[in-house]
């Protein structure tokens, strides 16, 4: 128990000790990474009532006026309503500071560094277990949400991916809009299991894309690469920095939600509503330009 306490304690020391400096030069993903290393702890970035883009810099999602601009030293014994306090008065943006797997926010009288030490409820469901429950959930959701999808069962699927190096792809794929220009060929959506998952967009059957789906597609979101040239899809989109799950290196931010059972319904209710989103997005897009 001596040594279990002294490692304990020597990981408080430096959580504690910790610190860094944030200037307004630094972009959303730098300061919310530079925060978890240092302290353990979430930051949420905001841009009005939603999370600021990754790759924005603090000056560009400034708001307000009387803006003091500057460097802030953030150190672990500094509470958390003055870290929020002073990142609205220096650089006026809105941050709170959640526990290490982001599922609840902090109270402002409890240091960062002990922030970054909040227990966090978790169960003891294995990565395959996860992985499965990931799919029947998100399967659950979209289904609710009006896309016609033949649920699937993936134990034999996550089995492999989870035990061999060389696992196949698998996933789930349906149709989402009946095209004018080609005699009503499909355009379908999948979601599909890499290290992490993804969606492709294609026409059914053995065309995968042409002038005017990849037209239709353009621009559409910043999540979509458009690729004329690929031979299975016409674009393929990937999850938003708060939604990646990478199921390789179990590493990803998002695995604290999926772990946490108070959590994880929530969670997997936010990747829903990205998906149908983004299809949505492409479908106004395929109307609009008479596909």
């Amino acid at each position: 128990m001596g040594v279990l306490n002294n490692l304990i304690n020597s990981i408080k020391d430096n959580f504690t000790m910790a610190e860094f400096n944030i200037n307004g030069r630094m972009t959303v993903s730098s300061l919310r990474k530079q925060f978890k290393d240092a302290f353990g702890a979430t930051l949420r970035v905001y841009k009005g009532a939603k999370f600021a883009p990754e790759n924005a810099t603090l000056a560009s999602i400034r708001s307000g006026e009387n803006v003091k601009g500057g460097e802030l030293t953030c150190k672990g014994n500094l509470q958390v309503g003055n870290f929020e306090a002073k990142m609205k008065d220096i650089f006026g943006i809105t941050v709170k500071v959640a526990n290490s797997d982001n599922t609840k926010l902090m109270p402002g009288n409890m240091t960062i560094a002990a922030a970054g030490r909040e227990a966090v409820e978790t169960d003891n469901m294995s990565d395959e277990q996860l992985q499965l429950y990931f799919w029947n959930a998100l399967q659950d959701q979209l289904i609710a949400k009006g896309y016609d999808i033949e649920k699937k069962d993936f134990t034999a699927d996550v089995a492999d991916y989870v035990k061999n190096p060389r696992y196949k792809r698998y996933g789930v794929t349906f149709d989402i809009y009946k095209t004018k220009d080609r005699k009503n060929k499909a355009v379908t959506f999948s979601i599909i299991m890499k290290e992490r998952y993804f969606f492709g967009v294609r026409y059914k059957g053995e065309v995968a894309t042409g002038p005017a789906l990849v037209a239709a597609l353009t621009g559409v979101d910043p999540l979509i690469d458009v690729d004329v040239d690929h031979s299975a899809w016409a674009a393929c989109a990937t999850a938003s920095p708060r939604n990646e799950l990478n199921f390789k290196t179990m590493t990803s931010e998002g695995f604290g939600k999926l772990k946490n059972p108070t959590a994880r319904a929530a969670f997997m209710g936010g990747i829903a509503n990205e998906i149908d989103n983004l299809i949505k997005k492409m479908v106004k897009s395929f109307k609009a330009k008479g596909l």
